[in-house]
């Protein structure tokens, strides 16, 4: 039986991290939520960064240990090899996570998400962290933080994280007005600086939905009074029932939802602002119909819902872009 490569065991116990961070966000009474998964989710990434430096340099342990450049002979000359700091026990010190992220030369929205993951920690583990905003902006910042992890773990190690609950649920749900009663400037000076910082972030990478990788995702809750049942389909938990609750969906807005771009105003211009050589030639037009056979990607509805004799059109999901990806070389 073959032993698991040093990266794998590595990738493993960064999964772990993951998943603990995710369980501990999402228990329904959690007095050190926000910290806790901030904690565990940078030691998540940085396993699985060290994991990826490893599978870069064929499993050799010295890529992550940390050299030391003031260690030498007894004659005061330097080691022909380098030598590697260590701890109070002798074991070999390995680099941090922020060193992982050079060494990689990660995305910058994925470098900024990790920054602003990295910051909310040392300030959890240095200070205190007890803001409503402050709750709100972690789960925007782990939330798109999971994403990219999901992201990256698949795409260097091709592991599948869809066998897990890979989100986190938003515990409490706030109106709007109610948010807005909670002002910056109502907040301690430690909270004041690290909202503001992450403001500031947020404002130099606003979220974007082609992006492979955001620094926070704003996530919200609607409830939409409905405005013709006809629009609506309506599932039942038990059609036995008369009392039984029923969940009705908008037909028209999730369709929407799903395919919110339209080729002229959104899917084309998007296409050729994005890649250094687009050219709409045969091949890019027999790729387009070819992405088009994916359901997916692409559905056709009338341009006017309640009308039976309405023009057709296409439409888009945002994730057909990822598809172009593959094709096209982006500025």
């Amino acid at each position: 039986m073959s032993r698991k490569a040093r990266c794998q065991h590595l990738l493993e116990k960064s999964v772990h991290a993951a998943l603990s961070a995710i369980e501990i966000y999402n228990k329904p009474d959690f007095k050190y939520r926000e910290e806790s998964f901030s904690i565990l989710m940078v030691n998540a990434w940085e396993l699985l960064l060290k994991a990826r430096i490893l599978q870069l340099n064929k499993n050799k342990l010295e890529s992550i240990y940390i050299i030391d450049p003031n260690k030498k002979r007894k004659d005061g000359k330097k080691f022909k090899k380098p030598k590697y700091k260590t701890s109070r026990s002798g074991n070999y010190l390995t680099i941090d996570v922020t060193n992982a992220m050079k060494q990689l030369d990660l995305p910058d929205r994925l470098q900024e998400n990790l920054g602003l993951l990295i910051e909310i920690r040392d300030n959890a583990i240095h200070f205190m962290n007890d803001s409503k905003l402050f709750e709100k902006k972690v789960l925007e910042i782990g939330t798109a933080s999971l994403k990219s992890y999901v992201n990256v773990a698949n795409t260097w190690f091709d592991h599948d994280l869809s066998q897990y609950n890979f989100y986190l649920m938003p515990i409490s749900f706030f109106h709007n007005h109610e948010m807005q009663s909670f002002s910056i400037n109502k907040e301690d000076k430690q909270h004041q600086n690290l909202l503001k910082f992450i403001a500031a972030k947020e404002k130099s990478f606003p979220s974007d939905e082609t992006q492979e990788h955001n620094i926070s995702l704003i996530l919200e809750t609607k409830w939409v009074k409905s405005k013709s049942v006809d629009t609506l389909t309506t599932f039942k938990y038990d059609p036995d029932d008369p009392n039984a609750i029923s969940y009705k969906v908008d037909s028209e807005a999730e369709f929407q939802k799903k395919y919110p771009w339209s080729w002229t105003n959104d899917l084309k211009p998007k296409l050729q602002s994005r890649y250094k050589t687009f050219k709409m030639n045969n091949a890019f037009w027999d790729l387009k119909r070819e992405l088009e056979k994916d359901e997916q990607l692409c559905s056709i509805r009338r341009l006017d819902w309640n009308n039976p004799k309405s023009p057709k059109m296409k439409f888009y999901s945002t994730n057909i872009i990822k598809e172009f990806d593959k094709h096209y070389e982006k500025k």
